[in-house]
């Protein structure tokens, strides 16, 4: 994997958009889908149709002996590799986010049986208490 992005540095890629044309650095900035077009998923789009166009078939050259087509294979693995990063990004982000609505949740629920517990005490208990904090 570290092999397409030295691959990517070395012969400076740049991945088309409606913006212009992007760095790797950039790509890590553009969100997955946007109504603007300006995302990854158009990216990887204009890539791939790229690909298809310089993709004829040959019989007697070596597919590999291509310099552009190695050039947009490698552009487009390094679009799919950044989409499956900020995918892993996004899930582990809304785990965090639920271990914290389900931590409030505990956390409150905890309280809600304190306060009970406490209306539920006697009179005599509640005056004790009292008398200990004002003490």
């Amino acid at each position: 994997m570290s092999d397409m992005y030295k691959f990517a540095a070395q012969n400076r890629l740049r991945f088309p958009s409606v913006r212009g044309d992007l760095t790797v650095e950039q790509l890590f900035q553009l969100p997955l889908k946007a109504q603007n077009g300006a995302d990854l998923d158009s990216v990887a789009r204009a890539i791939s149709n790229q690909l298809k166009s310089v993709s004829e078939e040959s019989f007697v050259e070596d597919p590999t002996s291509d310099p552009k087509k190695t050039a947009l294979v490698m552009s487009l693995d390094v679009v799919k590799d950044v989409i499956a990063t900020k995918q892993a990004e996004n899930r582990a982000a809304l785990a965090r986010q639920n271990r914290t609505i389900e931590r409030n949740k505990i956390l409150d629920a905890i309280s809600a049986k304190q306060d009970k517990a406490l209306t539920e005490s006697s009179l005599d208990d509640l005056k004790k208490k009292l008398a200990e904090l004002d003490g």
